[in-house]
């Protein structure tokens, strides 16, 4: 009977040992899916947490259904700023978290069966927010402060500032110069044109009033017209009342204009051409040269004058001392050996002869111009 017994403990024995040896394995699997879980979970919330974040510790509980409840320490790797203001290049930055700040966050993992990476639903977001960022992360040139530099970077920039403010000041005020000036032009053009148009104005009248009292009216009113017109410093004037006068057929009117011509000339140059009654006078015309009467004096009211008059060709023709006189509208001057004597043509000329002795007669021609 104790045989029995002793082989019945014997198998309850081997039975327990059986039951032990697998739940061993069964715990050593089950902690090595666990932690192969556990990197993937890490791995995804370094996919999912900024690069300034260093992952310190990661836990993981089971949840059910294939999730898995996290909690990760993350810690600061680097101090991190904001922008506290901008001035051109320059970024002024102020300090917001220094490196080694610990934050805890929580999350939701799920799926992640195989090698898959899990999904991850982080469960307090916020605390990566407001941590501000890396120099090197934000614009321009990042200067801290209150520091030495950014206060020397500071007064430079201000001194920047009051220079452009003064120079476009400066500019401002030409520009104000320029302008009242280019306006002060304006007006000043505006003034002068219409100076210029009353004076156009005044003149037209003036012209209209002498030809109508040159072809119209009394004789005495002519005259007074021409006078009027010559002793005037409107040269376009006396021209005008000098064409009419002796386009009128008055002798008194044409006798004034051509005293008035003489009176301005210094030099009469006399046009000479040979006649046909005088077979050498083309000979005598081609070796003479030009003639010319060069004035001295001359008396507007007798109408004598003095001066030089000859032409270089012929020693009895060449220049010397002369005396004239205008009567009416011939002209009359005499030299060494020599005669001028011109008189009136219609076509505002006056034609005569020149007269030397031992020499053949010209015909002589000057151009009242």
């Amino acid at each position: 009977m104790a045989r029995p017994a002793v082989a019945r403990c014997a198998a309850a024995l081997a039975c327990c040992l059986m039951i032990l040896g697998f739940g061993s394995v069964r715990a050593e699997t089950t902690g090595s899916a666990l932690s192969a879980m556990t990197g993937r979970i890490r791995q995804a919330l370094e996919q999912r947490v900024p690069s300034i974040w260093r992952i310190e510790e990661v836990a993981v509980e089971e949840a059910g259904g294939s999730s898995w409840q996290i909690t990760a320490r993350l810690r600061l790797s680097r101090p991190t700023y904001a922008i506290d203001s901008r001035d051109g290049p320059v970024t002024f930055i102020r300090p917001v978290a220094g490196a080694g700040l610990e934050k805890t966050l929580h999350a939701v993992a799920t799926g992640g069966e195989g090698a898959a990476t899990p999904a991850l639903e982080l469960a307090n977001p916020e605390v990566l927010d407001g941590v501000g960022q890396p120099p090197e992360e934000l614009p321009g040139r990042t200067v801290v402060s209150g520091s030495d530099e950014a206060r020397r970077l500071r007064a430079g920039l201000e001194a920047d500032a009051r220079r452009r403010v003064e120079e476009d000041e400066a500019a401002r005020q030409r520009a104000e110069q320029r302008l009242a000036h280019q306006t002060a032009l304006a007006r000043a053009e505006a003034q002068r044109a219409e100076e210029e148009r009353r004076a156009v104005e005044a003149r037209t009248r003036r012209i209209e009033d002498l030809q109508r009292r040159l072809t119209s009216g009394a004789r005495a009113d002519r005259i007074a017209a021409f006078e009027a017109a010559l002793g005037g410093n409107d040269e376009s004037l006396r021209l005008l009342a000098a064409d009419a006068a002796l386009a009128s057929g008055d002798p008194l009117l044409a006798a004034l204009a051509i005293r008035d011509w003489v009176a301005r000339r210094r030099s009469i140059p006399v046009q000479l051409f040979a006649t046909r009654e005088e077979p050498g006078s083309a000979a005598v015309l081609q070796a003479m040269g030009p003639l010319t009467v060069e004035l001295e004096g001359f008396n507007r009211l007798t109408g004598d004058l003095v001066g030089r008059m000859g032409a270089p060709g012929y020693g009895v023709t060449r220049p010397s001392a002369a005396a004239g006189s205008l009567a009416g509208t011939g002209l009359t001057v005499n030299a060494f050996g020599c005669t001028l004597a011109l008189g009136l043509t219609e076509h505002r000329t006056m034609d005569g002869l020149f007269r030397c002795q031992t020499l053949p007669a010209l015909i002589a021609r000057v151009t009242l111009d």
